[in-house]
């Protein structure tokens, strides 16, 4: 680093995470003619007014006092060395945002607010904010489309190629809303896009745009070497873009497309798709550090920062579904009868079971079948209906199905059922739970909440490594359940419920969409019972 006055060197402090809470918006001012907030008052809960760190030694060590203890002496001293930092052109865009002027903090060691227990640490507004993210960056030079096929089902597309793709569509259909979501933890950017119709206002509301109408999340290519989803839901969104059939849904759905979960990992798949195409290319499968890239993304302060993008999206749009699609290996990880019993994983031998090709199929079906949400069983076999019709659909992907069930029952299932089992629904397998869960802790599949997100789905596809025809092949699969979930969506009755309330001074009015959307029968009774 370098200061203004030329000085330059490096400084390093290793500092443990800390228990502090997330600060909370408390204050907010705004000023006419001035865009965005002129000053921000966060509060932060802290556990003593003073710095008593040295006394606390005597009972932890010292890097077991600076995770637990945090005083309002050291959120007013941190606040003032920020400033000083910027001020000297050090961390010039740390805590500085766009549309911000200063901050103030209130430290208090209460649990609620008290201005007599506090301590305030300012932050002016003498920091220079990083430019916006700008996706248009990510055009080729003077393009613009003619109407040719955006999405290409050739190759593996890695991110820079499926974030070029995004552009493109956000470039020409004005339905098409491009932002980024986050980073990888090797720095890669990662974008995703809404689908809409075109919005003219000013001001718009996440929350009211999915009270309004339903939403689906497609976020893809968790392991990086599962190469087709990332085709298949590029795929999709172009054509609810470019075709009138499908472009009218989203009248009445919202779309978000998140094409590359683990950017890293699809870099190295691609990267090792150019030399040994017809090989798995495992290495691509987990995130840059050998772990999941999803590891780690409920804490506060995960290494993987990419592993925080799918929550956000959730947070954000509050989606009826959420879908997760994935891959396998396409062929053989082992030679069949050469007396080698295959993977056994964390003492699981059923592992054994993706030794071969056993066509496209959902690995689980997670749904709740609870009173306290009793449409949602209903609501989950409903959507079963719609992905195995939409499979069977696709005589392409029937026939794949079928050859690769066949090779499995004859040289898997009858050999060894417990192993290789084929639990069907209307000629597709889809691995059935024995019964619902009760909706604790997101019973319907990926941990969401079932208030809010009805099911959330998982797929396989066999596309470790999948080009050329075989990768339109298992694409076409993969868009037959985008499309077929999308459909269940489009298809449903959901009704907006609207009521108000009188208060002294004013009205209140509420605004509710039941999740799953009611059956005739259910809003007939409630017809009924208000009159």
């Amino acid at each position: 680093m370098t200061t203004t006055a030329g000085d330059s060197g490096q400084v390093r402090l290793d500092i443990p995470k800390t228990s502090l809470e997330r600060p909370s918006a408390r204050m907010a001012k705004v000023q006419a003619g001035v865009a965005g907030l002129t000053h921000l008052g966060l509060r932060v809960r802290i556990d003593t007014d003073a710095d008593v760190r040295d006394s606390l030694l005597t009972f932890g060590t010292p890097r077991q006092v600076d995770r637990s203890m945090v005083s309002a002496e050291q959120i007013v001293a941190v606040m003032h060395e920020v400033e000083g930092l910027r001020a000297a052109g050090l961390y010039v865009s740390a805590l500085a945002f766009d549309g911000l002027g200063s901050i103030e903090v209130w430290a208090e060691w209460t649990h609620e607010q008290d201005a007599d227990s506090r301590r305030t640490g300012t932050l002016a507004a003498n920091g220079t904010p990083a430019p916006l993210p700008e996706w248009r960056a990510l055009l080729p030079n003077d393009w613009s489309y003619s109407g040719d096929r955006v999405v290409q089902w050739d190759t593996p597309i890695p991110p820079p190629e499926g974030h070029e793709m995004l552009a493109k569509l956000g470039d020409a259909f004005s339905e098409a809303s491009v932002y980024k979501v986050g980073e990888s933890y090797l720095g890669k950017d990662l974008w995703a896009m809404d689908l809409q119709p075109a919005i003219t206002a000013t001001h718009w509301s996440h929350a009211k745009a999915t009270t309004f109408k339903p939403t689906v999340v497609y976020s893809a290519r968790q392991h990086a070497n599962e190469v087709s989803s990332t085709s298949h839901v590029l795929r999709h969104a172009e054509l609810l873009l470019t075709d009138p059939e499908q472009r009218k849904k989203l009248d009445k759905v919202n779309v978000v497309i998140h094409p590359f979960t683990n950017a890293d990992g699809a870099q190295l798949a691609y990267d090792l798709y150019n030399i040994t195409p017809d090989y798995i290319l495992h290495a691509g499968y987990l995130g840059s550090l050998g772990q999941d890239a999803t590891s780690g993304g409920n804490g506060d302060h995960p290494i993987y920062p990419e592993s925080t993008v799918r929550g956000r999206l959730w947070s954000t749009w509050l989606p009826d579904v959420f879908l997760n699609p994935h891959g396998y290996p396409s062929h053989q990880v082992v030679q069949l009868f050469s007396e080698y019993t295959g993977l056994v994983r964390r003492g699981r031998v059923t592992e054994r079971n993706w030794g071969f090709n056993k066509g496209w199929f959902m690995p689980g079906f997670g749904y709740v079948d609870s009173p306290e949400y009793p449409r949602h069983k209903d609501a989950a076999f409903e959507i079963r209906d719609y992905i195995t019709r939409g499979i069977n659909s696709n005589r392409d992907v029937f026939d794949l199905n079928q050859r690769s069930y066949a090779r499995y029952e004859r040289y898997g299932a009858q050999f060894d059922p417990d192993v290789f089992r084929l639990p069907m629904t209307d000629s597709v397998m889809i691995q059935m739970p024995l019964k619902g869960s009760t909706g604790g802790g997101g019973g319907g599949g990926g941990g969401y909440n079932p208030r809010i997100t009805i099911w959330s789905g998982t797929t396989e596809a066999p596309d470790e490594t999948a080009y050329g025809p075989y990768m339109e092949l298992v694409a076409k699969a993969g868009l037959s359940w985008d499309q077929a979930i999308l459909d269940y969506l489009y298809e449903a009755e959901h009704e907006v419920k609207r009521s108000g309330s009188r208060f002294f001074g004013g009205v209140s009015i509420k605004m509710n969409r039941p999740r799953p959307a009611e059956t005739e029968e259910e809003e007939d009774e409630e017809e009924e019972i208000i009159s």
